[in-house]
């Protein structure tokens, strides 16, 4: 008895792929994804993986803020009580949202990149330039992640951009 063999267009499926990555990328969508995520966590401290807000801050930090933003160029949004992330605005700034198509799919990843320039104080600069990356592990070891995401969020996101993905694959 012999097996039977299904073919495929495997390369003609990549290009329809790649093609739709090309739209996601032309249509800016990771970066409205990154929009949301930053805003949504600036406007309202809001805390993905709980879907709550974040925790309040200890008053030594809020005290801490204050006398920082006194030598500091602060972003709009920040407060000194306001658990957001936002002091002055650099980490958040540097969130990044990148879509590749890589063979038969396509991946959204959204990360921080770049460096964070040490705070000022009186005294001068406290401490060193460190990754945003360095940055967001230690945030994530306090609690405080700002792009970590439940896994019901995940699959959310999951559902509507293969949503999105299947219309543009499929349409003619």
């Amino acid at each position: 008895m012999s097996k039977a063999k299904v073919t495929s267009k495997l390369t003609e499926l990549e290009k329809r792929i790649r093609k739709v990555a090309a739209s996601l990328k032309q249509d800016k969508f990771g970066e409205q994804i990154r929009n949301e995520i930053v805003n949504k966590v600036r406007k309202d401290a809001f805390r993905f993986k709980t879907g709550k807000r974040f925790r309040k801050l200890h008053p030594i930090t809020i005290e801490s803020r204050k006398r920082l933003a006194k030598h500091n160029k602060t972003h709009p949004d920040y407060s000194p009580s306001k658990p957001n992330l936002t002091f002055t605005g650099r980490l958040l700034d540097s969130v990044k949202a990148r879509i590749q198509a890589k063979g038969s799919s396509i991946v959204l990843r959204i990360n921080v990149s770049g460096m964070h320039a040490p705070y000022k104080s009186s005294l001068g600069e406290i401490g060193k330039s460190q990754s945003n990356k360095k940055i967001r592990k230690e945030l994530a070891n306090i609690g405080r992640d700002p792009l970590e995401l439940s896994k019901k969020a995940n699959r959310r996101l999951t559902r509507i951009i293969t949503a999105i993905i299947k219309e543009r694959l499929f349409k003619r």
